[in-house]
C-alpha cells in the first residue's frame, strides 16, 4: 500500500528512525493467591505504602489485586527491565503462604463472591467499586492483563508540523490527533491478529472445565464487564459517546470505558479534543503465564511496529469508519470464539498482514529484530498450537499447572535475594537499593550500569545514588577525600580518634627493604592505597620470601601500598544512615570449622557451595579462596588439602577480615555497647556526613569505652559511599534492612 501525506513526508525528511523511537509502559495486573490458588484475603500490602502516591505497585478492583505500572520508557528491553524488576520486587514482599497468579482467567474463587474484599484505597473510590460490583458479574472485574500506553516521540510531531503540515491543519494540537486517531482506529482494525497470536485465556475461569474453550475468554464480549463500544471516527464523537454513555447511566464513570483501545490527555475528558492526546492505551493484551511478570516483549514489540505502520499509512475515510469498526469488532469476536488449538478462519490474512508489515521493514529500514519478530509470530499463524492460548487449552489439569508456575515464578523470586531481575548488571548494594525503591513508588533509572550511578525520582524530587550509598546527602568535597586511605586516615587522626600508625610506598623495593622493621614491631597489615578490598595481615611476619612475593602481587594490582601496625582486636563495621548507625556487622577472617570425618578440600568445597556465597562482590558472601596467603596460612597449620581437620578445630585461612576475602559476616548491631555508638555517630555528625561505613577494631563490643583508653576503638577508616549488602546478607544474625533505611532517608516527607 502507498504511503499517506505523512509517510511520505516522514520519508523524505529521514524520520523513520523518530517514528520507531515509540514511548512505552505497561500496566500489568495480577492476583495475589495462595498455594492452593484462592484469592488471598489479606489486605494491600503495607510496604507499598500508599496508593495515592505509589503508582507502580497499588491495589486494583479487590484487595487481592496487584496493578504493577512501569514508567514511560523509550526501548522495549528497558521497559521489560522495569517491570521485571518490579514484579520481583512485589513477589519478594507478599507474605509467606502467597504467590502471584499466572492467568488472565481467574483463580479459584469463593462460592459468595460477595465475600471478596474490595480495594480501600479511599471512600469515594471504594463506593465506586462498591456499584460496579453490584452493577455487573463480579468475576469479570476479577480477570487480569495487561495494558500497553504508547505514544509517539514528540520531535515527530514538531518537526511533520514545522516542515510540511502547519498550513494544512488549523493547530499543531488538532495534527496531533489526528495522527493518534490514525493509531487508535488502526489498532481497532488489527485487534482481531493481536488476539489470535497472544490470547492467553481459553475460559474465564480456571475451575471451569466443561465450556468449550476460546482464544481468550477475557477479551471476548461475554467477558468484559460492561458492553459499551468506543467511536473512533473523530476524537469529539468519542468523547461524546462515553459522555453519553454516562449521562445514560450504561457508564458509572468514563474510567470505566472498557474498550479495547482509549485516549488520554492531561485534563478532562471534554476537553480532550482542544488540549490534544497525549498516548493511547491498548487494553487487550491477556497475561502470558509463560513469563514470570506475565507478559511477552514480542506483543509489545509488534504493538510498537503497528503504531509506526498505522503513522505512514493511509487511514480511514471519515464516513467510512463506523462501518469499518463495526466489521474489526465482528472479526474480533470470530476469532476469539474460535478453538485455540484449531487453525483460525482467518489464517491466510493474518500471515498476509505479517507479511506486509515484513515489506514495510525492509522498505523502510526498520531494525532487523522486526523481522526476526514477524518470523517468529507467523509460526504461530501456520502452526496455531504454538499460541499461548492453545498451550494453556491443551493442559489437562490446567489450575495445577498454573499453579506449578505461579509457584515456580514464586521460588525464582526469592532463591537469590540479592539479585534484582532487571538491574543484575549493578553491583549488589545499587540492586537493593533500586529494589528498595520500586517497592515504594519511586522511580528508578540507571544513568550508567558500568559505574552503578543510579537517578532515584518521585513527586519531583530526585537524587543520584552512586556505587550503592554514595549521595548528595555527604559533601562532594569529603567523599572525593576518603576514597584515599592516607588521606582518610588523616582525616580521621584530626578528628581525635585513635589510627594506627603507617607508611605508605610507591614502589616494591622500597617496602621490600623495610623487612626488618617490620619483623622487629612483629607484624604488619598491607593495604592497597586505591583499593578498598585489597588488603593482607601478618601478625607475625612470614618469611622474606614470601612477604617478598605478597608484596610484588600487590604491587600489580595497584599504585601504592600502605604499610599500617596491626591492632589486635575484632574488626566491625557500622553503617550510618541519616546520621545515626543503623547496622553494625563483625568481621571474621576467611575460615573453615572441622567435623572430623571431611578434608581442608571437602570443607572449602562446602562452605563456598552456600546460596549467598560466590565472587566477591557479586554475591553477598565472599567465596573462599586458596591463593599464596591462604596456603600459608594452611602450612603454618600443618595442613594440606587432603588433611582431615578434627571436629570443631577452627582453621583461619587469613588474618585479615574484609568482605572480598571471604570473611564471615555476624551481625553485631544489638551486641555492641551503646558507648561506641555513641563515639562513632558523633565523628560522622563532625565531619558533616549522613551516610558513612566506618571501620573501627575493638577488643571487647561489650566494655565501655572511656576517654582514658582510647586504644578500646580504633579506627581503621571510613567510606562516604559504604557497601549495604553485608547488612542485608549476614552470614550469621540478624539481617538488617538499610537499602529501605537509606530510601525513606533521602525521601523523607
Amino acid at each position: 500500500m502507498e504511503l499517506d501525506a505523512v509517510g511520505k513526508a516522514i520519508v523524505q525528511y529521514h524520520l523513520v528512525p523518530l517514528v520507531h523511537q515509540t514511548n512505552l509502559g505497561l500496566e500489568v495486573t495480577m492476583q495475589r493467591v495462595d498455594r492452593q490458588g484462592h484469592l488471598a484475603t489479606t489486605p494491600h500490602p503495607q510496604r507499598f505504602g500508599s496508593p495515592q502516591q505509589n503508582r507502580q505497585l497499588r491495589p486494583g478492583f479487590a484487595a487481592s489485586t496487584l496493578k504493577i505500572a512501569t514508567p514511560v520508557r523509550h526501548t522495549i528491553p528497558t521497559l521489560m527491565a522495569d517491570l521485571n524488576g518490579l514484579n520481583m520486587a512485589a513477589r519478594r514482599t507478599l507474605a509467606a503462604d502467597e504467590q502471584l497468579w499466572p492467568l488472565s482467567s481467574t483463580p479459584v474463587l469463593p462460592e459468595d463472591l460477595s465475600t471478596i474484599q474490595l480495594a480501600d484505597v479511599d471512600q469515594t473510590s471504594y463506593q465506586h467499586r462498591r456499584d460496579l460490583a453490584q452493577q455487573t458479574d463480579l468475576q469479570k472485574l476479577l480477570t487480569t492483563g495487561t495494558h500497553v500506553n504508547l505514544s509517539l516521540n514528540e520531535q515527530l510531531f514538531t518537526r511533520l508540523y514545522t516542515e510540511v503540515f502547519h498550513q494544512q491543519y488549523h493547530s499543531y494540537v488538532n495534527f496531533r490527533n489526528v495522527i493518534y486517531l490514525k493509531v487508535a482506529q488502526g489498532f481497532v482494525r488489527m485487534n482481531w491478529l493481536i488476539q489470535y497470536l497472544f490470547g492467553a485465556s481459553p475460559r474465564l475461569a480456571v475451575t471451569d472445565t466443561k465450556t468449550r474453550p476460546r482464544r481468550s475468554s477475557v477479551q471476548h464480549p461475554d467477558g468484559r464487564y460492561q458492553p459499551v463500544t468506543g467511536d473512533y471516527t473523530t476524537i469529539d464523537r468519542y468523547v461524546a459517546k462515553l459522555t453519553a454513555a454516562v449521562r445514560q447511566e450504561q457508564l458509572l464513570s468514563v474510567n470505566d470505558f472498557d474498550g479495547p483501545v482509549r485516549f488520554h490527555s492531561n485534563g478532562q475528558l471534554a476537553t480532550m479534543a482542544r488540549q490534544g492526546v497525549y498516548y493511547v492505551e491498548y487494553r487487550g493484551l491477556d497475561l502470558d503465564p509463560t513469563k514470570a511478570n506475565g507478559v511477552d516483549a514480542n506483543a509489545i514489540a509488534l504493538m510498537r511496529l503497528l503504531a509506526s505502520y498505522f503513522v505512514m499509512m493511509p487511514g480511514l475515510p471519515t464516513k467510512l469508519v463506523p462501518q469499518v469498526n463495526a466489521q474489526a469488532d465482528q472479526l474480533t469476536q470470530q476469532v476469539l470464539a474460535e478453538n485455540p488449538t484449531t487453525a483460525s478462519a482467518q489464517a491466510i490474512p493474518a500471515a498476509q498482514v505479517l507479511d506486509a508489515l515484513a515489506d514495510f521493514v525492509k522498505a523502510y529500514g526498520l531494525p532487523n529484530d522486526d523481522a526476526v519478530l514477524l518470523k517468529q509470530l507467523k509460526q504461530r499463524v501456520t502452526d496455531p498450537k504454538k499460541t499461548p492460548s492453545a498451550r494453556i487449552a491443551n493442559e489437562s489439569e490446567p489450575l495445577t499447572w498454573a499453579l506449578q508456575q505461579a509457584t515456580n515464578y514464586q521460588e525464582v523470586a526469592t532463591e537469590r535475594p540479592f539479585e534484582l531481575d532487571g538491574f543484575t548488571g549493578l553491583d549488589i548494594s545499587s540492586q537493593q537499593v533500586v529494589q528498595a525503591a520500586l517497592t515504594r513508588g519511586i522511580q528508578a533509572d540507571v544513568i550508567d550500569e558500568s559505574t552503578n550511578i543510579l537517578r532515584l525520582t518521585k513527586l519531583g524530587q530526585s537524587w543520584l545514588v552512586v556505587n550503592g550509598s554514595g549521595t548528595d546527602l555527604n559533601p562532594q568535597a569529603l567523599t572525593t577525600v576518603l576514597q584515599h586511605k592516607a588521606a582518610a586516615k588523616q582525616v580521621l587522626a584530626e578528628h581525635g580518634v585513635q589510627v594506627p600508625a603507617s607508611q605508605t610506598y610507591h614502589s616494591a623495593n622500597q617496602l621490600i627493604d623495610d623487612y626488618d622493621r617490620y619483623v622487629q614491631a612483629g607484624g604488619i597489615v598491607l593495604k592497597a592505597a586505591d583499593a578498598t578490598h585489597k588488603v593482607v595481615v601478618f601478625r607475625i611476619m612470614p618469611e622474606r620470601q614470601l612477604f617478598e612475593q605478597v608484596v610484588r602481587q600487590l604491587f600489580e594490582q595497584t599504585r601504592a601500598v600502605m604499610a599500617e601496625e596491626v591492632v589486635v582486636a575484632s574488626s566491625y563495621r557500622f553503617l550510618v544512615i541519616g546520621g545515626h548507625v543503623q547496622a553494625i556487622v563483625e568481621r571474621l577472617p576467611a575460615n573453615i570449622v572441622g567435623d572430623g570425618r571431611s578434608t581442608v578440600e571437602a570443607l572449602l568445597a562446602r562452605k563456598n557451595g552456600r546460596a549467598l556465597r560466590g565472587p566477591a562482590f557479586q554475591y553477598p558472601q565472599s567465596e573462599l579462596q586458596l591463593g599464596t596467603i591462604e596456603r600459608y596460612r594452611l602450612a603454618s597449620y600443618h595442613l594440606d588439602l587432603d588433611s582431615v581437620v578434627s571436629r570443631g578445630t577452627q582453621i583461619l585461612l587469613r588474618e585479615d577480615a574484609t568482605f572480598g576475602n571471604g570473611a564471615d559476616v555476624l551481625d553485631a548491631t544489638d551486641d555492641m555497647h551503646q558507648s561506641y555508638i555513641e563515639a562513632v555517630e558523633k565523628l560522622v555528625a563532625d565531619l558533616q556526613l549522613s551516610v558513612a561505613g566506618v571501620d573501627v577494631m575493638i577488643p571487647n563490643l561489650y566494655a565501655e569505652l572511656v576517654p582514658e583508653h582510647p586504644e578500646m576503638a580504633v579506627y581503621l577508616g571510613i567510606h562516604a559511599a559504604p557497601y549495604l549488602y553485608p547488612h542485608l546478607f549476614p552470614t550469621f544474625g540478624t539481617a538488617r534492612p538499610v537499602a529501605d533505611t537509606l530510601v525513606e532517608t533521602l525521601f523523607a516527607e
